[in-house]
C-alpha cells in the first residue's frame, strides 16, 4: 500500500474480497470489482496480499486440529471427486 497511487479504500476493498469470498478472488475478479484498467495491476495486488498471509516461522498446530479438503476447478463432465481431471486439491487445517 505504501507509495500506491490508488486510494487506501481500494486496498481495504481488495483485502475484504480476498478474505471473505468463499470461492476466493482471482485477478480477473479483482480487476472487475475495483475497475482497474489492466489485469496486471490486479494480479500484482493479489500477489502482495498473498505474500502477507505467509508466516515462515509459524508454530506447528497443536491441541485440537480440524482438517478438511476440497477441489477447485469448476464443474466438468466426467469423473467426480478425487479422480477428476483438471481439478486442484486444497487442504486446510485449523487449530481450535
Amino acid at each position: 500500500m505504501d507509495s500506491s497511487k490508488s486510494p487506501i479504500t481500494y486496498w481495504f476493498k481488495a483485502m475484504w474480497w480476498f478474505t471473505t469470498r468463499k470461492s476466493g478472488v482471482n485477478a480477473v475478479n479483482l480487476k472487475e470489482l475495483l475497475g482497474f484498467g489492466s489485469y496486471g495491476t490486479a494480479w500484482t495486488w493479489l500477489q502482495k496480499l498473498r505474500r502477507c498471509t505467509i508466516r515462515h516461522e509459524r508454530e506447528k498446530l497443536s491441541g485440537r486440529v480440524e482438517v478438511d479438503e476440497f477441489f477447485i476447478g469448476g464443474q466438468r463432465t466426467g469423473k467426480r471427486g478425487r479422480g477428476a481431471e483438471g481439478k486442484t486439491i486444497v487442504a486446510v487445517a485449523v487449530e481450535r
